[in-house]
């Protein structure tokens, strides 16, 4: 089961650090072998992305005629839904930093049905409010930067984008007010301007949703130069027309 194994790279590391932190399933916490990204119940169980999905907005259901969308294309990999969805708070909160793992081996091809990834200058993030970073001491979306900026080998910069402000959990929010929650949330960093402009970015996060976030962060990106700015996330959600 291809999904299940690790690359060669690090293996040493990674053996001696499962004798004193035992490799964890990152879906359900089962302890499994310290070369395994996921048990083999969960990973039977991801429900990854088998359905046509517009490449500009990044969604099942096309909003492109609905909104003024900023970015230039989105994929993603898996939908939010049965176990991604454990997945994804387990790797929010409980440090379930291995969840990327489990999709290196379809994160290439994945990009690659998007956008040429010899286009691509440099890797970024949504931010996250080091106030909240303070807390959790990590930024998920970081996490999957850095994996896929190894991926496509490409830099890696996460400091691109600046959240201003925390908000309110938008999981509580409809597509309108997604919207406006995000107006004046993030904004650029002024020292890597030069990382902007005139650049082809890659921005990951975890889920796209609304989509609402990925284009709050593309016009700011824009808006600094960025010549296009392409999205990635590990899941996206479904939602209904």
């Amino acid at each position: 089961m291809n999904l299940m194994m690790k690359s060669n790279s690090d293996n040493i590391k990674k053996y001696i650090l499962d004798i004193f932190f035992p490799n964890r399933c990152p879906f359900c916490g089962k302890v499994i072998k310290w070369n395994e990204n996921c048990c083999e119940k969960c990973g039977e169980e991801i429900p990854f992305i088998n359905t046509e999905h517009c490449k500009r907005c990044g969604q099942e259901n096309c909003m492109c005629d609905e909104i003024k969308i900023h970015y230039d294309g989105c994929v993603s990999i898996v939908d939010y839904s049965g176990i991604i969805r454990d997945g994804i708070i387990r790797f929010k909160v409980d440090k379930a930093v291995n969840l990327v793992d489990v999709f290196e081996d379809r994160i290439y091809d994945r990009l690659s049905s998007m956008v040429d990834i010899g286009k691509i200058d440099v890797v970024t993030s949504v931010p996250m409010h080091k106030s909240a970073k303070r807390v959790r001491r990590y930024n998920q979306t970081d996490i999957i930067a850095k994996t896929v900026s190894n991926i496509i080998n490409k830099p890696r910069n996460t400091r691109l984008l600046i959240k201003l402000k925390n908000n309110i959990a938008q999981h509580k929010l409809n597509s309108y007010e997604r919207a406006k929650a995000v107006k004046g949330l993030y904004s650029s960093d002024k020292k890597c301007i030069q990382e902007v402009n005139g650049k082809v970015i890659l921005l990951c996060d975890d889920i796209i949703t609304t989509g609402s976030t990925l284009n709050e962060c593309a016009r700011i990106l824009k808006e600094n130069g960025a010549k296009a700015v392409y999205c990635f996330t590990i899941a996206s959600t479904q939602l209904n027309k």
